[in-house]
């Protein structure tokens, strides 16, 4: 899918680009809780610096731009899932179409996830459970098994 080699590597061509690397490392991982209403880390952590532009991970639409409870997001519809970043800040209205491997975003704004040294990139499916960003950017492979 979106990955720069192998997922150990950890290295994200589409969510953050820097002008001074190809790619950005995570810093923390998707920590899911383990019921809805816990507390968990939901998504992951991108280093990344105030500027950087945001690369769309997938082709979708801008769903929300400006603040949520003091932070600045921005968000994208793709299907049936919502992506969002935070810091981030847009120019773009609601409702614009967004192509995959472009920028569409900025690193920029208010937030306190990690006191500018990264963007944190969450999944939500749907009304419900939230998605592993990593998973996004690790090549899968499907293999038909045959049944016994």
């Amino acid at each position: 899918m979106w990955s720069d080699g192998p997922a150990s590597a950890c290295r994200i061509r589409c969510a953050c680009h820097s002008k001074a690397s190809s790619g950005s490392e995570i810093v923390a991982r998707f920590d899911g809780p383990y019921q809805a209403w816990m507390a968990g880390h939901r998504g992951i952590d991108i280093r990344a610096q105030k500027g950087d532009e945001l690369i769309a991970p997938a082709t979708g639409i801008i769903s929300h731009a400006g603040t949520v409870a003091g932070k600045s997001t921005v968000s994208i519809r793709v299907r049936s899932f919502t992506l969002t970043f935070e810091p981030a800040q847009t120019a773009l209205p609601v409702g614009t179409p967004v192509l995959r491997g472009k920028p569409f975003a900025k690193v920029a704004g208010g937030s306190d996830h990690c006191d500018d040294a990264c963007v944190h990139w969450g999944i939500k499916r749907g009304k419900g459970a939230y998605e592993d960003p990593e998973r996004w950017l690790t090549p899968q492979s499907i293999r038909l098994v045959p049944v016994a």
